[in-house]
C-alpha cells in the first residue's frame, strides 16, 4: 500500500512522475493515491467511488508535455522563418 500523506496536493507532488502512466487523461486523487482515471472526464467522474468525501479528492488532467523530452536547441540554425 502506497504511504499517506497530509493532503491530495502533498500526494500529487511526491508521486508526480509515476503519474505517467496516465499521460493524456483525466485523474481523480486523494492523499491515498489514484481513485480514478480516463480519457473522457465524465466517464472518469463516474467512477470515482461513491462514498468519497468531495473535498477529499482532486482532479487534474495529465498532459503529455509534461514527460516530453528535453528539446535540443542548435546554436543559429532556424528552420521557419
Amino acid at each position: 500500500m502506497e504511504a499517506e500523506y497530509p493532503t491530495a496536493k502533498k500526494w500529487y507532488q511526491a508521486n508526480r512522475l509515476k503519474l505517467k502512466k496516465y499521460r493524456c487523461e483525466w485523474i481523480a486523487y486523494t492523499n491515498q493515491g489514484v481513485i480514478s482515471h480516463d480519457r473522457d472526464y465524465d466517464k472518469m467522474k463516474d467512477r470515482i467511488p461513491p462514498d468519497t468525501p468531495q473535498l477529499s479528492y482532486a482532479i487534474g488532467r495529465i498532459f503529455e508535455s509534461e514527460f516530453s523530452a528535453d528539446v535540443v536547441r542548435f546554436p543559429g540554425f532556424h528552420c521557419c522563418k
